[in-house]
């Protein structure tokens, strides 16, 4: 392997660097995600990472920077954050990095996953196209649609309910029933991180009503009340944390 300041040649980073990488999983560091984009790789070593790293902020002025976690992950792995400017040429500077770093990797296809789902692309330049929103508009539509997809989801798993999201606004109301209820979606994934937002939460007699009428409304949640008068639902390793909005 060689060291980052002596310069990478073909085949330096072979058997080191996963074919898969993910797209706007994670959030930029560098401005407002609808207007850059994060391609995250997976990387065996640190050294391997720092030269990944190094790479990708040389000579691509789409690039807007890269950047290698310091410390291992529980797999042993690093993660290298690759950000692009999100505009509509974008999936052309995201093939040409690719079949450069084909070149150092000897990976002869690279495959891709969008945001929180797993289900893999290859990285073909019509789903480069077709997958990937390439403009801030195009980011805030499709992330717009896969939170109504996973809030239905999560909220609907027997299909008792209908539910809409609008502008992070979820209106949800049984079938036959005339009673809506609406709150304002703060966030939503997975519970560990999501209660890291959470300060404290309230147990007094009368948010303890209110999440039992939840439990009984929407099902086997486990329901809590937090000190600024939110709502965290937990259920299978996920939670949304949710106020109420007009009523």
């Amino acid at each position: 392997m060689q060291i980052v300041n002596e310069g990478l040649k073909a085949g330096d980073l072979e058997g080191v660097v996963s074919s898969t990488f993910s797209v706007d999983q994670y959030k930029s560091k560098m401005g407002d995600d609808r207007n850059i984009m994060v391609l995250c790789f997976t990387v065996d070593g640190q050294a391997p990472a720092k030269d990944l790293e190094h790479f990708a902020e040389t000579g691509y002025a789409d690039i807007m920077d890269a950047d290698a976690t310091p410390g291992t992950l529980e797999d042993g792995k690093h993660k290298v954050f690759v950000e692009f400017q999100r505009r509509e040429s974008v999936d052309q500077a995201i093939r040409k990095f690719l079949d450069d770093l084909k070149k150092l990797t000897n990976i002869e296809t690279f495959s891709f996953t969008y945001h929180k789902r797993t289900n893999p692309f290859e990285a073909s330049a019509k789903n480069l196209a077709d997958v990937l929103p390439r403009t801030p508009e195009a980011y805030n539509q499709k992330i717009n649609a896969l939170r109504l997809g996973e809030t239905k989801d999560f909220f609907d798993k027997f299909q008792m309910l209908e539910v809409h999201l609008d502008n992070n606004i979820i209106s949800v109301q049984k079938h036959g029933s005339n009673e809506k209820l609406k709150f304002e979606l703060h966030a939503f994934g997975e519970t560990q991180t999501l209660l890291k937002e959470v300060r404290a939460f309230k147990i007094d007699q009368e948010s303890m009503s209110e999440c039992m009428f939840f439990t009984k409304y929407f099902g086997p949640y486990q329901v809590t009340k937090t000190n600024e008068d939110r709502f965290v639902f937990s259920k299978g390793g996920d939670s949304a944390l949710l106020s109420k909005n007009g009523w």
